[in-house]
């Protein structure tokens, strides 16, 4: 299996900023276990049964530390103040009483929210879904915060009628939370979605198709697998990024995107780490549909020569391997 000359190229897609560093840690775990000794490592799952991690570090969520009551305290103040359109309170690590406190806010103005990486967990995300002052926001970043599948249903629920960019990436959020995300009618204009490091499944990513308008969808380390991928081959999206970083989907998944018309408006293709060999590699260079590609992940694979060198004659610059 080669390896990619730098992950720097990974760090470059367009969702990686908005990425919550729980969710980071995890996913580039996922890399090491899925790289990690050559002769056939990188076809096996990212979190292989013997080296998985478990509990929260499986959803990219780290143990809450204590709550800085000084922190929320100070936060209550700011908030009593008129707000900027940005509110950034990353890293902060103020728990489920964050979502409280957001929820009794005036955040009517706000149109950007970072509360990633703040142990919210369910209950935080209801009580910052249950706001009614939530109404601007075109973009929501929740990544990082532990709020499963509860925490999915309670922004089932929430009325979010400009919300554009969601990153729940690294949350423990699973079939369930994933169906009723996409039976939604809450969110209407939403066309990025971060779904990486949830255990979201084929099931998921089936569900998913009820959301056509999405434009971006990332799902690193998502366990969705070939027929995860053979899913999103048929699904009606329009996309233009796709990121779908070790997930296993071998050369049968990577054929099955390759022979997808349904995927001919891409113009980032992320297939990193997934196992794929030659014969994946030589469907894609040979595929009809990727003529508007201008970025292709493929580092981490299981290519040989031919398969690099199919793959750079179609894609010229444009493959990182």
């Amino acid at each position: 299996m080669q390896r990619g000359p730098e992950w720097g190229s990974f760090l470059d897609l367009p969702h990686m900023s908005g990425v919550s560093s729980p969710s980071l840690r995890a996913l580039l775990l996922a890399f090491s276990m899925c790289c990690t000794g050559c002769g056939g490592a990188g076809a096996t799952s990212p979190r292989a049964a013997d080296e998985a991690p478990t509990g929260a570090e499986a959803a990219g969520h780290q143990p809450a530390a204590k709550v800085d009551e000084d922190s929320l305290a100070a936060l209550r103040e700011k908030l009593k103040r008129p707000l900027d359109k940005q509110l950034s309170l990353a890293g902060k690590g103020l728990g489920p009483e964050l979502g409280r406190v957001l929820g009794d806010a005036p955040l009517d103005g706000v149109e950007k929210l970072d509360a990633s990486d703040n142990d919210l967990g369910a209950e935080g995300a209801r009580g910052l879904l249950g706001s009614a002052h939530l109404g601007a926001l075109s973009s929501l970043d929740l990544g990082g915060n532990g709020i499963g599948d509860a925490g999915a249903q309670a922004l089932a629920g929430s009325q979010l009628p400009k919300l554009a960019s969601l990153n729940l990436s690294g949350n423990g959020i699973g079939t369930e939370g994933v169906k009723a995300l996409a039976q939604a009618a809450g969110y209407p204009a939403l066309s990025s979605l971060d779904l990486s490091m949830n255990p979201i499944g084929v099931d998921g990513v089936k569900a998913l198709g009820r959301l056509g308008k999405l434009s971006s969808l990332f799902l690193l380390g998502s366990e969705i697998g070939a027929d995860g991928a053979k899913a999103l081959a048929k699904a009606t999206f329009k996309l233009k990024v796709l990121a779908l970083s070790g997930n296993s989907i071998g050369d049968d998944g990577a054929k099955a995107l390759a022979a997808s018309s349904k995927l001919a408006g891409l113009s980032t293709l992320d297939l990193s780490a997934n196992g794929i060999g030659d014969a994946g590699a030589k469907a894609l260079a040979a595929s009809p549909h990727l003529k508007g590609l201008t970025k292709l992940e493929m580092f981490a694979n299981e290519l040989s020569a031919a398969g690099q060198s199919a793959l750079s004659k179609r894609f010229g610059n444009a493959v990182k391997l």
